[in-house]
């Protein structure tokens, strides 16, 4: 068996291979309104301690309790479908208040399954936006927060130092480092290899890389300057999907950021990355990543989006269906007890019909809709030449109605008015795949207000 998703550890070049895996990771349904695109980080592991390369999450303290949480905004409440990794880890929008059924809240605030997830999981949660983390700093934890491997990075150490020297504060030196990032640093998934002093390298050569280099880097730096720190993974940001009304996360969505204790304020959320490539966090990882083929078409990326629904509704019917219902699957027409080639017979039939219609509406409600109000723009436009005598004929393109018309046209902006229709019209409907809605919307009202002259005579 292959375990997927997010691993327990995570050294320079360790997530590389998962910002590039387009499948999904989960789905998130939310009772009310979607969180805004910089609030959509899904918690997953908190890494504490750091060797010199790699960074762990380290076993627990036995009988330790959430970290206290208290809110400062309304709650979210949400479900998640998680697709299968064989870790026992689950996703939380950060951060959770509660564990759901079948499952524990370490201290942390992260949740472990009982079990693997070795098949489609399906859990409602409870989360907060805003809020403070953690009451009093434990001295044990203090201690974890702030331990850094001997021998390692002394430059990072010398300029942790430097800021200490000259009197800057908690808050000052988190400013100076993401103010260091943002003035000299790249975000890219070609991240060049470092050495053994990996932060060195990271922050006074290389200089470039993604969430992963500059979440161990950040953290790193605060634990240097004596502010305890640590690094947590899991995913950010996700597509919007209409159709199916869900937030559709894939494995390129992986993410890794920082957590602080500031006095006063407990454990804050710092994402050094956010420094870096804004653009990461307001509009997610296919628009950094911009070199992957998939993303360098919009019409593409919606296309795939859509048709995640008919993944969805496959996941939904199959890999949900357990032997309880198969048993009672054939009931409602007279089959109590059905043999294996009864069942897999109805399933191919039953669920080959849900994929059709499934893909039919997938690409009815995506593409057709649109198209639909296309079409009735452009008959619009053509009726109010009918309305003079001058109909577009079965055999006859866009272009050639246009120039069977071009000497009826008036000099001036009536005509200029007609090409600019034409144009558009032929490049909505056949330069993309799915015209935007708004590019519709704004066809159709310029259409409304086109009027020809007068007198309009029949072209020979």
């Amino acid at each position: 068996e292959t375990r997927t998703g997010l691993d327990d550890r995570m050294s320079p070049g360790s997530m590389s291979e998962l910002l590039i895996d387009d499948s999904p990771a989960l789905r998130v349904r939310f009772d009310d309104s979607l969180p805004a695109p910089a609030a959509r980080y899904f918690r997953a592991l908190v890494l504490w301690d750091f060797d010199g390369s790699t960074w762990t999450r380290g076993r627990p303290r036995a009988g330790t309790p959430a970290e206290a949480i208290a809110a400062t905004t309304a709650p979210v409440d949400y479900e998640i479908t998680m697709e299968p990794t064989l870790q026992p880890w689950l996703l939380a929008l950060d951060v959770p208040v509660r564990a759901p059924d079948e499952a524990t809240m370490r201290s942390d605030r992260t949740l472990a399954a009982r079990s693997r997830v070795s098949q489609l999981r399906q859990y409602r949660l409870r989360s907060v936006l805003e809020y403070r983390l953690g009451g009093e700093l434990e001295s044990g934890d203090r201690q974890r927060a702030l331990k850094l491997p001997a021998g390692f990075n002394p430059k990072t150490l010398a300029l942790a130092k430097q800021w200490r020297e000259q009197g800057d504060d908690d808050e000052d030196v988190v400013s100076n480092a993401l103010a260091m990032f943002n003035a000299s640093f790249t975000y890219t998934l070609s991240a060049p290899l470092l050495g053994r002093n990996s932060v060195d390298d990271f922050l006074f050569e290389t200089r470039a890389g993604y969430c992963e280099h500059y979440s161990s880097a950040f953290v790193f730096l605060m634990r240097a300057a004596g502010i305890p720190a640590r690094v947590v993974t899991g995913y950010q940001g996700g597509w919007w999907n209409g159709l199916g009304n869900y937030l559709l996360v894939r494995n390129s969505d992986a993410h890794a950021w920082s957590e602080v204790w500031l006095a006063g304020r407990g454990w804050v959320r710092i994402d050094p990355t956010a420094a870096v490539s804004p653009i990461r966090i307001e509009s997610g990882a296919a628009a950094a990543n911009g070199s992957d083929a998939w993303y360098s078409a919009s019409w593409l990326l919606e296309l795939r989006n859509s048709f995640d629904v008919v993944n969805r509704y496959w996941t939904q019917a199959i890999v949900q269906f357990n032997a309880l219902r198969q048993k009672s699957l054939l009931a409602p027409i007279g089959i109590d007890s059905a043999d294996q080639r009864q069942l897999l017979l109805a399933l191919v039939s039953v669920f080959a019909a849900i994929l059709l219609a499934a893909t039919a509406w997938v690409l009815r409600s995506g593409a057709a809709a649109h198209g639909d109000a296309l079409d009735k723009a452009w008959q619009r436009f053509c009726r109010s030449f009918a309305r003079r005598g001058l109909r577009i004929r079965s055999d006859e393109g866009p272009l050639d109605f246009l120039a069977r018309s071009a000497g009826l046209l008036p000099d001036g902006p009536c005509r200029d008015r007609a090409h600019q229709l034409v144009d558009e019209y032929i490049r909505l409907r056949y330069g993309v795949v799915t015209p935007a809605q708004a590019d519709v919307q704004l066809f159709a009202r310029k259409v409304g207000e086109f009027r020809l002259p007068r007198v309009v005579k029949e072209s020979a």
